[in-house]
C-alpha cells in the first residue's frame, strides 16, 4: 500500500467532508421541507420534486463510493495504469495513480456532499462547471504526471 502525506491529507479531508455533510443532513432534518427537488435541468431549475426521504440516498451513495474506492486503493495490481509497469517505474507509476485516486475520491465526496446539503429549487449556475472541473481536472493533471513517470 502506498502511503504519502498528500494521500493522507486527501483521505482526512474526504472523511471530514463526508461526516460533516451527513451530520448536517441529520441535524437539519426537521427543517427540510417534505418535498425537495429530485432533479435539475441544465438551466439549474428543479424539474421534478420528491419526498425528503430520498435525500438519505445521497450520503449513503457517497459513503459507499468512498468505501469502495478506498478498498480498491489496496490493490494496485488491478488498477488500469495505461502504461507498462516495470521494476524501474513501478513505485513512481503507482504513487501517481494513488494520488489520482485519492484526489478523485475527494472530488466525488465534495460533489455529493454539496448535493446532500443543497435543497433549493434551483442549482447554482456554477455547480455544473465546478463538478466538471473537480471530476476532470485532477484526472487530466495526474494523467500528464503518469505519462511523465512512465
Amino acid at each position: 500500500m502506498i502511503k504519502t502525506k498528500f494521500g493522507r491529507t486527501m483521505q482526512i479531508l474526504s472523511v471530514l467532508c463526508l461526516t460533516a455533510s451527513t451530520l448536517f443532513l441529520a441535524a437539519g432534518w426537521n427543517q427540510i421541507p417534505e418535498k425537495v427537488p429530485g432533479h435539475y435541468n441544465f438551466a439549474g431549475e428543479a424539474d421534478s420534486m420528491t419526498g425528503k426521504g430520498t435525500l438519505i440516498l445521497i450520503p449513503v451513495m457517497n459513503w459507499l463510493m468512498y468505501l469502495g474506492i478506498s478498498a480498491l486503493e489496496h490493490f494496485p495490481q488491478v488498477w488500469n495504469t495505461g502504461v507498462e509497469i516495470t521494476a524501474q517505474n513501478r513505485e513512481r507509476v503507482y504513487r501517481v495513480l494513488y494520488h489520482m485516486i485519492v484526489s478523485m475520491k475527494l472530488s466525488l465526496v465534495l460533489i455529493f456532499s454539496f448535493m446532500t446539503v443543497w435543497h433549493e429549487n434551483y442549482m447554482p449556475s456554477w455547480f455544473f462547471t465546478a463538478a466538471m472541473l473537480l471530476t476532470f481536472g485532477p484526472m487530466l493533471f495526474f494523467l500528464i504526471q503518469l505519462w511523465r513517470a512512465r
